[in-house]
């Protein structure tokens, strides 16, 4: 409980124990007990015993502060919320709330890896104040440098409560995962042709209309436009419509490794195939995304199962 606060604590997930927490008196703190100190000395050398009386009293004092400071840390559970989308080169502002608190705390936070880095500096610290029951959470920002899995840090706690006289420490850490979406690369596709300026016919050209022939069975996630509501009310069956569009257009829907052959880095890849993830979401058009060992077509949260698939690509 005593050791150095400079070294990097080990975490705790849920409330926080005894063997956990880290005291050091502060410099008012030492103060103190350096007085407590010349006061029993001078009640022994010279037989004064409100010297004596003094010297217990600040003792009491300064074990009631010690008791009270540990009380900031003891029994408070931290959570975090994770937000709904990042992407690479932002950052993922966490929300870190304590639920319902019985009594009000006063803690300092800051990342872990920055306390063991520059341990001395104040500027890593920021106050939260929680009042007794539920507070307001606090807005964490973590950089999101890459795609993929993103690494929560350590959080480390801080306690001055109530008197200043030691600083309480300890440590958390959580399970959650979350998955950070490729940067998206603004770019215009290339005309899907041949190299000696023959279409592709690799993928057949799509027909349309509301006749039967035209229409395809009903997938989950498809735009309700698409639906062929004329047919579903005579028919009672649930259809789609398959328009009839421009070659490239219809190409355009199928969002494909392949169309960038030269690109081998898969970051950079990942980023184009995002860009166009998105715009057809924007669309509002069904499309396709296809991986090299994975199809992705449309169905209920594409979208969510398009970016993590880009993220881990």
């Amino acid at each position: 409980m005593w050791r150095s606060p400079e070294e990097r604590l080990a975490p705790v997930e849920g409330a926080p124990q005894w063997k956990s927490l880290v005291i050091r008196p502060t410099r008012l703190g030492v103060g103190l007990l350096v007085m407590v100190a010349l006061l029993w000395l001078v009640g022994l050398q010279y037989q004064v015993n409100l010297a004596y009386a003094v010297a217990f009293w600040l003792l009491g004092f300064a074990g009631v502060a010690l008791l009270l400071n540990l009380r900031q840390l003891l029994a408070l559970r931290l959570d975090v919320a994770m937000p709904h989308e990042v992407f690479a080169g932002g950052e993922a502002v966490l929300q870190v709330s304590a639920g319902e608190n019985v009594r009000r705390r006063w803690l300092w936070l800051c990342n872990e890896d920055d306390f063991v880095n520059d341990p001395k500096s104040a500027a890593i610290w920021r106050e939260w104040q929680l009042p007794a029951g539920r507070g307001e959470p606090l807005d964490w920002a973590v950089p999101a440098l890459r795609h993929g899995y993103l690494r929560i840090p350590v959080l480390r706690s801080a306690s001055l409560a109530p008197f200043g006289l030691y600083m309480v420490q300890c440590s958390w850490s959580w399970n959650t995962q979350m998955v950070v979406y490729p940067a998206p690369l603004p770019h215009t596709p290339d005309t899907l042709t041949q190299p000696d300026g023959e279409e592709d016919t690799s993928r057949p050209p799509v027909q349309g209309g509301d006749e039967i022939a035209y229409l395809q069975a009903h997938q989950e996630g498809m735009p309700l436009n698409h639906i062929a509501w004329k047919t579903y009310a005579k028919t009672g069956q649930l259809l789609d419509k398959r328009f009839d569009m421009p070659q490239s257009a219809v190409r355009s829907m199928v969002i494909s490794y392949k169309d960038y052959p030269s690109v081998s880095h898969k970051e950079r890849l990942a980023g184009l195939l995002c860009h166009r993830v998105l715009e057809a979401e924007r669309s509002g058009l069904p499309y396709v995304l296809e991986l090299p060992r994975r199809t992705i077509a449309p169905q209920k949260g594409q979208r969510e199962i398009a970016l993590t698939a880009l993220a881990l690509l």
